[in-house]
């Protein structure tokens, strides 16, 4: 791949892509009559955000979640489309005063999928996709997981919270997790143009149950764990299992499903697939499983069993739950081809993303973790291994955010409480919510008698908290990880953990 892609420009270049309405009819199973409106209209794009539409699109209306728990109404926006250059529409309804041919459909948002897979050229039949989902650990994972097969099977791109990375390079900043399906489909095409054989894709619940991921024929599936997060856009626990599982039950036969067999729900995620399952843990009853685990704070070592046979793996992950990304990671590889030992071997190298279990040593003898954990159970994970690396105590920053699950404040208040020696909580992106009140939620589950502080101020937490550490202590700042912004009532302002860190270390 060297040399293919050499800036990125080259990867944003607009593609010319020109497919007759009828012929989009016709993947979706719709009777054209070959009419000519279908016929003679040329389509030049698929786009479901009415403001990103360009003359020659489609536009398909379809209900969309944004954000501050808002939806945005697709059929609403028609007008916008049109005076956009929108020259056809797929609706459930008919549009009123559309000057156009219309396709109706039962379901405009699933069908927008399949419209954007036969739009590009079906780019998931030459490009063999895993997808990645879990509450935490997936963009870890999702990483890891393409660093290894490009060292074992050929070039691999990796998409997700950190935008589309390939051989080194970030090729787009990318601004959700898993996309709206026309950009997810745009970027395969962009890969098997490009002749990239591989691509990792973290998939999250809100891209599942919104139906981003509608119509790839995933070559595999990997779950990290599953525990307690976004109820506030699910509703409950179920509802955010049942999201989940989506990605397996839509497996083909001949994909493989990798799935952590000791997290929740293991069997209901694992139970009636039609893909080959392939399990690990830290249990024996596991396929892939491992021993002698050694963890400290330059990274970790063990090795992986897998089929009676032992490969050593050295790592610069932080953290024993890290354990769990490698096996996902290196079964994955194994499903797709790559030799067991050169996965195992491969892990070496790899650098932590950005924003993951990151360590940085202080001038005052402590070491510095920044993590991303915001929801109850990675928090927990997060300071049961920090407080594995060093001997002297350890210091938590951490927030939760505003509009969202409010039911997890108090757990989290909980966790940092009972775990570590001393809290500071404070702001992470409380949105349109008064700062001081959430802070006073996560307050309440505090253990009586825990040595908790408050303050908004994120950064002179983090220096308070630095003040407390010496020698051997650990300082734990959770909740923003790899971000480079405090989300502020509508505002996106400058700000970043490992900013703050950086500071303190020099």
């Amino acid at each position: 791949m060297n040399g293919v892609i050499e800036d990125f420009k080259q990867w944003k270049k607009p593609k010319a892509i020109h497919k007759s309405l009828s012929d989009i009819a016709v993947a979706l199973g719709l009777a054209t009559d070959d009419r000519p409106e279908f016929r003679d209209t040329i389509v030049k794009g698929v786009e479901c955000r009415p403001d990103r539409v360009k003359p020659g699109d489609l536009y398909v209306c379809v209900d969309e979640y944004l954000v501050y728990n808002l939806w945005r109404r697709g059929r609403e926006f028609a007008g916008t489309a049109a005076t956009n250059g929108a020259v056809a529409v797929m609706t459930d309804q008919p549009v009123p005063d559309w000057n156009g041919p219309q396709l109706v459909v039962p379901r405009p948002r699933e069908a927008l999928g399949r419209v954007a897979r036969a739009f590009y050229d079906d780019p998931d039949a030459s490009v063999a996709t895993v997808g990645v989902t879990g509450t935490n650990g997936k963009t870890t994972t999702t990483r890891l997981l393409a660093h290894v097969l490009r060292k074992t099977r050929g070039a691999c791109a990796s998409m997700g919270t950190l935008g589309v990375e390939l051989g080194g390079k970030t090729l787009d900043p990318g601004e959700y997790t898993t996309p709206l399906a026309p950009v997810t489909y745009d970027r395969l095409g962009r890969l098997r143009d490009l002749g990239v054989p591989y691509s990792v894709m973290e998939v999250s619940s809100h891209g599942l149950a919104l139906d981003r991921t509608e119509g790839i024929r995933f070559s595999g599936a990997i779950l990290t764990n599953f525990s307690r997060d976004h109820l506030d856009f699910h509703g409950s626990l179920d509802a955010y299992a049942a999201a989940k599982r989506r990605l397996f039950t839509a497996l083909e036969p001949g994909a493989f499903a990798a799935i952590n067999r000791d997290t929740e729900r293991f069997s209901s995620f694992q139970d009636g697939l039609r893909a080959r399952v392939v399990t690990y843990g830290l249990g024996s009853n596991a396929d892939w499983t491992a021993a002698e685990v050694a963890c400290g704070p330059d990274g970790s070592r063990f090795l992986a069993a897998w089929r009676g046979n032992r490969y050593p793996v050295e790592s610069r992950l932080v953290g024993r739950f890290q354990t769990y990304n490698i096996l996902a990671a290196l079964a994955a590889a194994v499903e797709l081809g790559a030799a067991p030992e050169e996965a195992a071997s491969a892990v070496a190298d790899f650098a932590p993303a950005p924003g993951r279990m990151e360590s940085y040593p202080l001038p005052n003898g402590a070491v510095a973790i920044i993590d991303f954990a915001h929801n109850p159970d990675g928090l927990r994970h997060l300071l049961e291994n920090c407080r594995a690396l060093l001997p002297g105590k350890m210091v938590v920053v951490f927030g939760c955010g505003g509009d969202r699950d409010k039911g997890k404040r108090p757990l989290m208040g909980r966790i940092a409480s009972e775990r570590a020696d001393s809290c500071w909580i404070t702001s992470d992106n409380p949105r349109t919510e008064d700062p001081a009140t959430i802070v006073a939620e996560v307050l309440q589950g505090c253990v009586p008698g825990a040595r908790v502080r408050t303050l908004t101020d994120r950064a002179t937490a983090i220096r308070e908290a630095y003040a407390e550490t010496g020698p051997g202590d650990v300082l734990v700042v959770a909740g923003k990880g790899h971000e480079t912004y405090q989300l502020v009532g509508e505002f996106r302002l400058p700000y970043s953990d490992r900013e703050e860190i950086l500071r303190l270390a020099t």
